[in-house]
């Protein structure tokens, strides 16, 4: 059995904690058993099915591009370095903690595997996460593997570089979604629209209560799902006022953040994505299992992901206008927003299986293995 150990510098955010399950569940099938290291064990690691017993904490994870990062470099590298001890392979599943484990990993001569979930518009972000210097990368989409290999001037010919597409557990989705939604949270009766994740500036809920505003004329009782928390108070701030500006306050409902989001997520008759940039978006994938119509931002990957008119609809990102014409005719079509549904889940079903992402990381896994 060969061991890796697994860095994650944002264990805050659900959709990455997830994807580490899915890895988790499927490593002893490829010969592998997985050791986490994170900055803390925030609620989306409590309420994981990740193993207490095989995480380690290291603060300085969190802090690669601020001065105390650098500060602690040393000493995050050097306990990085006695925790792979026995190790065959580091793997990055975000860019932030690559630079740690690059360095580890040439202290105790093993590779290091670096998943490039982000897509950011400018290359810079890519190069100070020194991914010029990586030899085993994956990315979630054909357009992140683009975006990252055009940052750094084209990967060479010695870069192992795979796009791993997110699969998804179907049945536990469907299992954890008949329970009974969270009591803190009640929603009115009426129409419901709704997006889940992280509620930065990124996903873009802003967009998504403007075009409520505008939905609100045909549909007086909708009700709008921000399913998800605030990163910090100004953007929490930035929304809510938004929210008051637009008479929505009654309307719209922010959960915060939820171990299990997905007895709420059945219940939206559509899910809206409106992100700036999403690679490829887990809860899209959570949407798809569940059955639910989609409308979301035509970035990143979420065109590999979705077939516009057919799987889900495509719109502009940032545009309310566009949001909200596509997310009009499927309150008003009952039938025509079942119909997008089922072949967003037919998608999942044959498109991203859990067996093909997992039998992708080990792949990659394996192949750093062999080249330490």
């Amino acid at each position: 059995m060969k061991r890796a150990v697994v860095t994650l510098g944002h264990p805050q955010h659900a959709g990455m904690v997830r994807a580490l399950e899915v890895i988790d569940g499927a490593s002893a099938s490829h010969g592998w058993t997985l050791h986490y290291a994170m900055p803390a064990l925030p609620p989306a690691i409590a309420g994981s099915s990740l193993p207490r017993d095989r995480i380690t904490v290291i603060p300085g994870l969190a802090h690669w591009r601020e001065l105390r990062g650098t500060l602690a470099l040393p000493a995050t590298v050097l306990r990085l370095r006695r925790l792979a001890r026995d190790a065959r392979v580091f793997y990055s599943e975000t860019l932030s903690t690559f630079p740690f484990c690059l360095l580890a990993g040439r202290l105790l001569g093993i590779a290091s595997v670096v998943h490039v979930y982000s897509s950011y518009g400018s290359p810079r972000p890519y190069r100070k996460h020194w991914l010029g210097r990586a030899r085993h990368v994956v990315a979630p989409s054909a357009d992140s593997l683009r975006l990252a290999s055009e940052a750094v001037g084209g990967f060479g010919g010695d870069v192992d570089a795979r796009v791993a597409y997110n699969g998804m557990d179907i049945a536990r989705l469907e299992t954890a979604a008949a329970a009974p939604p969270p009591e803190h949270v009640t929603i009115p009766p009426g129409p419901r629209i709704g997006m889940v994740g992280n509620l930065d500036w990124r996903k873009n809920p802003r967009v998504l209560v403007e075009a409520a505003a505008q939905l609100r004329a045909a549909f007086p009782d909708l009700q709008v799902l921000l399913i998800g928390a605030f990163p910090n108070d100004e953007a929490e701030h930035t929304v809510r006022a938004q929210v008051e500006r637009l008479g929505l306050g009654r309307s719209v409902h922010v959960t915060g953040f939820l171990g299990n989001p997905f007895p709420l997520v059945r219940t939206l008759d559509v899910l809206v994505h409106p992100a700036l940039r999403d690679p490829f978006p887990l809860a899209l994938l959570e949407g798809m299992a569940l059955r639910r119509p989609i409308v979301a931002s035509a970035v990143g990957g979420i065109p590999e992901m979705l077939e516009d008119g057919r799987s889900g609809i495509l719109v502009a990102p940032d545009d309310a206008t566009a949001l909200a014409n596509a997310v009009r005719p499927l309150l008003q079509e009952p039938g025509r927003a079942r119909a997008l549904g089922e072949a967003a889940h037919e998608r999942l079903r044959t498109r991203f299986s859990l067996a093909g992402f997992a039998a992708t990381m080990f792949a990659a896994f394996d192949a750093a293995a062999r080249a330490s």
